[in-house]
């Protein structure tokens, strides 16, 4: 049977791009649950932001991507915790079907919808085993290739990692800072990013630990627009392992 390829694995470009954006991060009355963070200078909000983000345990990111040639894909929203495991889904670019995403430790599993399969498996169209693979799940495990790219758009500890190598790969940028701002009824103050052609924002929050609410990264010159939301830090992530008979096994 042929394996799944392509766009289930496009969104490492994407994730690098924010990364680069989070890692560069270098006189308002106070309210009660406020962490003070918005007093402080924009390079100081862009390394607690920083910190606090790589402190995390577990993590919920929603993101929009405009502009990128496939398989950079057009959005995805993911559950994930340093312990491997991880849920949500992935949606390509140009209607071309959305796939949910599942990691439990070792084993990964794929489950692409009807357009998924018929853009990315287009040998299958009439093809009896096609009705087969309606609904259900790939499996594998992270020793498969495709296995492993799977993993690794799965894995907090990469992804967290990322931010770490490219923390010092920005310091050229402008960092300004914005006024009190809110992301989806979260109290946040705002970070204005600017290197070259590139412009960024970083929405930080000022109650509890100072974490990146939402970031979002511009490029006009090649038309990029990326905007990633992160939210439901330290939270449990439960995961169910599809059953058997809701899997084919594409190793």
């Amino acid at each position: 049977m042929p394996k799944p390829r392509k766009a289930t694995f496009s969104t490492f470009g994407v994730t690098l791009c924010v990364t680069a954006l989070v890692g560069g991060l270098c006189g308002t009355a106070t309210a009660a649950d406020d962490n003070g963070i918005a007093d402080k200078s924009p390079q100081e909000i862009g390394t607690a932001s920083r910190t606090a983000l790589l402190s995390v345990t577990s993590l919920h990111v929603e993101a929009e991507i405009k502009g990128m040639a496939e398989p950079a894909p057009a959005s995805f929203e993911l559950s994930y915790d340093t312990k491997d495991n991880c849920t949500g889904t992935v949606t390509n670019q140009n209607d071309k079907g959305t796939m949910e995403v599942v990691r439990k430790g070792d084993r990964v599993w794929i489950r692409p919808d009807e357009k998924w399969l018929a853009s990315q498996m287009p040998q299958l169209k009439g093809n009896d085993a096609a009705e087969l693979l309606k609904g259900k799940f790939f499996g594998t495990t992270v020793r498969n290739a495709d296995g492993a790219k799977i993993a690794q758009l799965c894995d907090l500890n990469s992804f967290k990692q990322q931010i770490t190598d490219r923390s010092g790969k920005a310091r050229n940028a402008t960092v300004e800072k914005g006024g009190r701002t809110e992301v989806d009824g979260r109290p946040a103050v705002l970070l204005n990013i600017t290197n070259n052609q590139q412009k960024g924002r970083t929405y930080v929050s000022t109650e509890g630990k100072p974490y990146p609410l939402k970031v979002e990264a511009d490029d006009p010159t090649r038309g990029v627009e990326i905007a990633m939301t992160f939210s439901e830090f330290d939270k449990p992530v439960d995961v169910q392992a599809p059953s058997d008979d809701q899997t084919v096994d594409i190793n």
